[in-house]
């Protein structure tokens, strides 16, 4: 099974569990797993990082890098690689040729990244940081009282122009 395959059948398992263990809620989205897997897709394509972010700082480090390199894109969702296996929530970019960057699992212990997730409207994504006051979006949806799993992403929050990644 290659990576991607695994990515998403842990990440539907994930969600399924969830699903039925939560049944007091009445979020559309239980998960935030089931909410990528709605809305995401798979970032295949990668190139090089123009810097090096922070270890273990992925959603930091996206997050700022808008401010120097504002032509990239915010992407949220899940990754994993030939040495991580286990899906871990991880920020990415994304530039618009649907090219995938990652500033934060860069070298050797990284081979074999795979990404899936969502590409985020840049200014949703500072909209989300200054109302948390966190780095992140999905993570940290409880601090904006669960509106992404109660509601689905709202019309502005996702990057408007179609980025072919397939």
């Amino acid at each position: 099974m290659n990576n991607l395959d695994c990515l998403l059948t842990i990440l539907k398992e994930q969600a399924d569990l969830i699903d039925k263990l939560n049944t007091r809620s009445d979020f559309q989205y239980k998960s935030t797993q089931r909410l990528v897997l709605d809305y995401g897709k798979p970032f295949i394509t990668q190139v090089k990082s123009p810097f090096k972010g922070k270890p273990k700082s992925c959603f930091e480090n996206c997050l700022k890098a808008l401010i120097n390199f504002p032509q990239l894109n915010y992407c949220e969702g899940f990754a994993i690689s030939d040495n991580v296996d286990i899906v871990v929530s991880h920020a990415w970019l994304v530039n618009n040729d649907g090219e995938l960057i990652d500033p934060t699992w860069i070298g050797k212990n990284f081979n074999g990244s795979t990404y899936f997730g969502v590409i985020f409207n840049n200014d949703f994504v500072v909209e989300i940081a200054k109302k948390t006051k966190c780095y992140g979006i999905l993570d940290n949806d409880f601090m904006n009282e669960h509106q992404l799993k109660r509601e689905g992403f709202p019309p502005h929050a996702l990057l408007a122009e179609v980025i072919d990644v397939l």
